[in-house]
């Protein structure tokens, strides 16, 4: 396996977690209630704030793990290029060339240990938005909004929409080690030959060949899960009520995801959730062993969340690049 580093260029956002209504309630039953039984209703309501909160963490850990999983000497050759490229400009020629003949060196290095090496991440941007709200909520916002439309007060309808967003966005930007090493040896030559016009050609034409991936994680979708994984554990226990409680507070979720259009509530796999978790309540209810339908309804969520997480790819903007990799 490839050497790896870290190049991780991360806008990392935490806010409250949106929690379902019949969850906010139960927080706020203690109201009357005792100091002893408040602190206890304090705590579980914390508790759940922390699981939840945990929830979107974890998912965000490993999304930076992944993005981890850079050959060193690609990004350290990369970031040569670029600095060549100043060099250029400044009229330095020759320290350029000895920066183009570093990266090149390093280039080579990589290949030598992978020949069929692709595309390999040299900059990555992770930002996490979250939306306190509820499905009804943004339900009346969404309405709202068509009714602007319709009245062509679009500015109007904008400053409501745009805030909705809860999700997970990570932007990756790739190198393709295929033709990119040999674009730059190209441009070393045409430096040496006193050709700067055409370096600097030959080295945007590389840069324009840098592949942006980008990928969206519905953080509904990964609440729902962790609601599902806590009802388990809680099941298992004989907390049927809490257990139950939960499975409310994971269908409010998987609705909100479909009231932010991260899935559709006419497709197959939102279907299926929904199903399995009103088959999960009823087998609850009815004092059951429920384990296998929490380990399906547990695939389902992960399967709905890999798939709406699939990258995207593209070319990147030169410029976008550039910037990420000077952050």
């Amino acid at each position: 396996m490839k050497n790896t580093a870290k190049t991780l260029l991360g806008a990392l956002l935490i806010s409250t977690i949106a929690v379902s209504p019949a969850v906010l309630a139960e927080a706020q039953t203690g109201a009357k209630a005792t100091d002893t039984t408040m602190a206890k209703q304090s705590n579980k309501q914390n508790a759940q704030d922390k699981a939840n909160n945990k929830a979107v963490q974890d998912k965000q850990k490993s999304q930076k793990d992944l993005l981890e999983e850079v050959n060193k000497g690609v990004s350290e050759g990369f970031k040569k290029v670029l600095e060549a490229t100043q060099l250029i400009n400044e009229g330095k020629d020759k320290e350029a060339i000895k920066a183009l003949q570093e990266a090149t060196g390093k280039f080579d290095v990589a290949l030598a240990a992978d020949p069929d090496m692709g595309l390999i991440p040299i900059a990555a941007d992770v930002q996490v938005t979250q939306l306190l709200s509820t499905s009804d909520a943004v339900k009346a916002q969404v309405d709202l909004a068509i009714d602007l439309l319709k009245d062509s007060k679009v500015q109007a309808a904008r400053a409501i929409l745009l805030p909705l967003r809860d999700d997970m966005e990570t932007r990756t930007a790739y190198l393709p080690m295929q033709t990119y090493p040999d674009a730059i040896k190209l441009a070393t030559k045409l430096l040496l030959q006193e050709n700067r016009e055409g370096a600097l050609e030959t080295l945007a034409t590389g840069l324009s060949t840098v592949v942006e991936k980008a990928s969206i994680i519905p953080l509904s979708l990964v609440r729902a899960e962790a609601m599902i994984i806590a009802a388990a554990d809680l099941d298992k226990e004989k907390e049927k009520d809490k257990a139950l409680k939960l499975l409310d507070a994971a269908a409010e979720q998987l609705k909100f995801a479909t009231v932010m259009g991260y899935t559709d509530e006419d497709s197959v796999e939102y279907d299926a959730l929904k199903d399995q978790i009103k088959a999960l309540k009823k087998e609850i209810k009815g004092g059951n062993v429920v384990e296998r339908l929490y380990g399906k309804l547990k695939d389902s969520f992960k399967k709905l969340i890999d798939k709406k997480s699939e990258q995207k790819e593209k070319p990147a903007d030169s410029n976008k690049a550039k910037a990420n990799d000077k952050k």
